[in-house]
């Protein structure tokens, strides 16, 4: 079954007050998966759940949510989305910590108005998944590819560290586990640019595959030279 997709957004126009924002956006679309996902009625033929944080707004538009998702029998066009108000907080000067707390308060804001029907469990129990995942590190450690790289008698792993401040593409060798990092991107950047399907390797060159036709053929090849960088 598809996954549903849990993001974040806010107008073109408001993006010098949410600088970073897409990176968190980014991490926790794939946080909230395991998280929540499987707590979802999904006979609502639900696609997206998403809010949108608008700095003008004084208070979330609550009633509003309400009146266009409580108990109807299937969400119009796989959406879910709430307007939320941001006028609380200044973004940019939020510390990490506090960037969690917010971002987490809307979620639960977001579900706890959803009414029951929308849950295969209790509400309850989707409002502590978020409280715990508040708690714990928003970082996510992923073996890219089932193939190994062998080179110079020696084994590596592809993986990718993904953080809210940035996506770390690495080779992880077997032996020690000694960490080598190739190239450091933008978290968001794993759903473009970093978001790779495979990779060639051949007489020292490492070449990685994206998965996204349009950026392979925009975006020169990402190409890494192993007799330099493992010397």
């Amino acid at each position: 079954m598809k996954n549903i997709w849990f993001t974040i957004y806010s107008s073109p126009k408001h993006d010098n007050k949410y600088i970073g924002l897409n990176n968190y956006r980014t991490l926790l679309e794939f946080l909230l998966i395991p998280a929540i996902q499987d707590k979802i009625n999904r006979n609502k033929k639900i696609q997206k759940i998403m809010f949108c944080l608008i700095p003008e707004l004084e208070k979330d538009l609550i009633d509003n949510f309400k009146s266009n998702y409580s108990n109807k029998r299937i969400v119009n066009g796989g959406i879910i989305n709430l307007e939320a108000s941001s006028s609380e907080i200044d973004w940019n000067n939020l510390s990490v910590i506090e960037k969690k707390d917010f971002l987490i308060k809307k979620w639960k804001v977001l579900f706890d108005n959803l009414s029951e029907d929308y849950f295969i469990t209790d509400k309850s129990e989707v409002l502590k998944s978020l409280d715990k995942l508040k708690n714990q590190e928003w970082r996510i450690t992923n073996t890219l590819f089932k193939k190994k790289i062998k080179y110079n008698k020696e084994t590596y792993n592809v993986v990718m560290d993904i953080s809210t401040e940035s996506a770390q593409l690495a080779l992880v060798r077997d032996s020690d586990e000694k960490w080598i990092t190739l190239k450091n991107y933008e978290t968001w950047q794993i759903e473009t640019d970093a978001n790779f399907k495979n990779f060639k390797f051949e007489d020292d060159i490492l070449t990685f595959v994206n998965k996204n036709l349009f950026s392979s053929m925009l975006e020169s090849p990402v190409v890494f030279n192993l007799k330099e960088i493992l010397k």
